[in-house]
């Protein structure tokens, strides 16, 4: 027969040890929790501070690029105007929109960079001291009225660098957009690694603490749903940006650079296939008392109806884009023959003359328009643009307008 004093030790062992098993399954739970709702948070701001800092210098380098380019066309715009004063507002453009760069450049230097980066930096520092000389001379010739040499330095020489500049920048913007792609890869893995650790943990505790396991895959779950949903939503970010970094944020039109890329591969298209393409530049006249009068709402709400006044006047194969300002361009493929392609400056003319109602306010805009044809007028990108914009900035000074001036009621 057992001793009573043995048999009642015996349980109070086996309670203690049960006692000490579960506190041992509660610390062990506590430890799981604990480690995978850090190794979460972790992640979660390791990709935030990856992600914002990377679209920070993405941002950067698309006001780089945006920069550049009024930069150059403040430049252009020096040596083609003859007027003084006009030629002294276009210098000033030119030197905000070179602080402007300047200051982007300055920006991205402050935010820490890569070996890639120092280097494409780098590679920036010779095209923008190849540039500046290239500015000086263009100036010094048309400060000698060499204006035709001026613009032949522009076309020939300055163009290329501002190319090559302009795709320093872009090599910039992918890489950013690589790295940000690349650390949500491997946030990605090393979530599903400690999700996959975590809840194999989960189960073996299962097998001794059912309750305690269900918890912790509860809360596991929970977790993990949410960071699923933060690199859903970061990838969206990533979409959205890389849509306005190639569309006007207030027509949502293509910018200058998507029109830039569209246009050269249009140009392409139709030299092997072997049609024509036109290169529209549409200017609206005398937008700038519009805003002085009535206010940048009005001249933005008169922007955007333009914009789908443009759209309504082409086809859905055309492409129009907003290159700044109260300026756009259109590209139409195929359209061969003299008469189409009047019939549809004709309808663009007519569209865009329409009367504006905005209110108890009445608009009567007017623009200029300038054309060129490939290839009869060119037979590359650069040089239709030139044309184009040339027979419309003739045509505007001329005082042949396509159509009255922003006028109201």
């Amino acid at each position: 027969m057992a001793d009573p004093a043995i048999s009642q030790r015996l349980p109070k062992k086996m309670s203690r040890l049960l006692l000490a098993g579960f506190a041992i399954l509660i610390g062990l739970m506590a430890v799981l929790t604990n480690n995978a709702v850090r190794h979460m948070k972790d992640q979660e701001d390791r990709m935030r501070d990856i992600v914002e800092l990377r679209n920070r210098k993405i941002q950067l380098a698309t006001d780089l690029v945006e920069a550049t380019y009024n930069r150059h066309n403040s430049l252009v715009y020096q040596v083609m105007v003859d007027d003084a004063f006009e030629r002294d507002e276009h210098f000033q453009q030119y030197i905000k929109s070179g602080y402007e760069v300047g200051k982007a450049r300055n920006d991205l230097r402050a935010l820490g960079l890569d070996a890639f980066e120092v280097e494409n930096l780098r590679m920036q520092d010779l095209l923008v001291k190849d540039i500046i000389d290239l500015h000086e001379a263009i100036s010094d010739l048309a400060s000698h009225d060499r204006v035709a040499e001026a613009r032949e330095m522009i076309a020939t020489t300055l163009r290329p660098y501002n190319l090559k500049f302009i795709d320093t920048v872009g090599k910039l913007q992918r890489h950013e957009r690589d790295q940000i792609q690349r650390s949500l890869d491997e946030t990605r893995q090393a979530t599903h690694r400690a999700i996959t650790v975590d809840l194999a943990m989960g189960v073996l505790l299962m097998l001794l603490a059912g309750s305690i396991a269900v918890f912790t895959y509860r809360q596991m779950g929970k977790y993990a749903r949410t960071i699923c949903e933060q690199m859903d939503a970061l990838e969206k970010t990533g979409t959205q940006l890389q849509h306005e970094a190639t569309h006007d944020p207030l027509t949502g039109l293509p910018n200058r650079s998507l029109f830039y890329h569209r246009l050269q591969e249009a140009v392409t298209h139709a030299r092997q296939e072997q049609f024509k393409a036109v290169v529209l530049y549409v200017d609206l006249d005398r937008f700038k008392p519009v805003n002085d009068q009535y206010g940048h709402a009005v001249g933005d709400s008169l922007l955007q109806i333009v914009a789908g006044r443009l759209l309504a006047s082409v086809r859905a194969t055309d492409t129009v884009a907003r290159l700044g300002g109260d300026e756009f361009a259109l590209i139409l493929l195929g359209m061969g023959e003299a008469d189409q392609i009047d019939k549809m400056k004709h309808d663009i003319l007519e569209n865009i003359q329409k009367p504006v109602p905005l209110g108890d306010l009445t608009l009567y805009p007017g623009c200029s328009i300038g054309l060129a044809v490939f290839p009869e007028d060119g037979d590359n990108m650069d040089t239709l643009l030139q044309t184009a914009d040339a027979r419309m900035y003739e045509i505007k000074r001329s005082g042949k307008q396509n159509g009255d001036d922003v006028a109201a009621t």
